[in-house]
């Protein structure tokens, strides 16, 4: 029982600090919407599109499965150290890089 619930606090607390930072990320794009190139301006888009069906895909993801994620601990470790304020190009390659290790 107390593993089944440290577990959920885990699963709460990653799908938490990314919606979190996927809405930095959403201010971020915002704040450099006029002097962002097409093509970054895609990238960006994209990683956005990403992390919101990754963060779906963790809400459909029973306890066994997160504890079969070898990555989430770093990730929420990455998370909670987020730059302040950050470039969204800086953000994209952050949570680039977490999402593609823990998919």
């Amino acid at each position: 029982m107390i593993q089944e619930e440290a577990a959920e606090k885990i699963h709460n607390q990653l799908l938490s600090a990314l919606e979190s930072a996927r809405m930095r990320l959403s201010v971020a794009i915002a704040m450099e919407a006029k002097s962002t190139p097409r093509h970054r301006w895609q990238y960006y888009l994209e990683t956005t599109d990403r992390m919101r069906r990754f963060a779906k895909q963790l809400r459909n993801t029973d306890m066994e499965e997160l504890q079969s994620l070898g990555g989430w601990y770093r990730a929420l470790e990455t998370l909670s150290n987020l730059p302040d304020p950050a470039r969204a190009s800086c953000l994209c390659e952050i949570l680039q890089g977490i999402v593609a290790e823990l998919e």
